[in-house]
């Protein structure tokens, strides 16, 4: 691979892992309005709440990402289309609040439509048309995951920017709901990154039995499942 082809994989990159990306996930706080709303979180508690999240949710939603990238490679059509029904229902079995699942699902195949829409790829179209005839959820995580395989990106590079972008979403969610300002929210963000990569990496082995794949009900769940019962919303989730 050249250094221009180099160059524009990591443009590319940047481009699908930006939160403001026109897939709708501006519209979802995960959790966060409630928290926000009920008094709960303050903007001191940010780094503290994030980093937890980081630790508890980040490892799963990176192991499925990984696991996507991975099945790209699986080159029978129906091997293919039975390990990537199998893993998003997976996932779809793991989020326990409908609302942050069906967000995700919403998100996923919204992110498939647009780099499909992009760019020709017989994987990625054929991901696509499986959820739209057999129903399955297409989750975000999984979606970005096989993404980066068609686009020959690296896997590392591709987990870490998803758990970046699905971050950035959060930190821009508080922006509208608290008194975050940008330079606060910028340095939220760089620090951390280092807790970033450690959950990305909790789950290399791609095992989606393993302890990575697994997390219990967390603030944000629980504060999801509440969501719907807010008097005044300003994101679907």
């Amino acid at each position: 691979m050249t250094m221009s082809d180099t160059t524009f994989k990591q443009l590319q990159l940047l481009q699908l892992a930006d939160s403001a990306l026109p897939i709708g996930a501006t519209a979802h706080s995960f959790g966060l309005e409630t928290l926000i709303v009920e008094g709960g979180l303050t903007v001191p508690q940010l780094t503290t709440v994030f980093q937890d999240y980081l630790l508890e949710v980040a490892p799963p939603e990176a192991l499925f990402c990984r696991a996507a990238y991975r099945l790209g490679s699986l080159t029978a059509e129906a091997d293919f289309a039975a390990a990537w029904e199998g893993l998003n229902a997976r996932l779809s079995a793991l989020k326990l609040a409908q609302e942050s699942r069906t967000a995700s699902a919403t998100l996923g195949k919204r992110f498939l439509q647009l780099v499909c829409s992009l760019r020709a790829e017989l994987r990625l179209a054929a991901a696509l048309r499986l959820g739209a005839t057999d129903g399955v959820d297409l989750h975000h995580a999984t979606a970005f995951g096989l993404v980066g395989w068609g686009l020959e990106i690296e896997e590392e590079a591709t987990v870490t920017a998803y758990l970046q972008q699905g971050l950035g979403g959060l930190i821009s969610a508080c922006q509208r709901l608290m008194p975050l300002g940008q330079r606060q929210a910028a340095q939220l963000a760089w620090q951390l990154k280092p807790s970033l990569i450690a959950a990305a990496q909790l789950g290399q082995s791609g095992d989606l039995e393993g302890p990575a794949a697994y997390s219990g009900a967390t603030l944000l769940d629980v504060a999801g499942m509440r969501h719907p019962h807010l008097v005044t919303r300003l994101f679907i989730s």
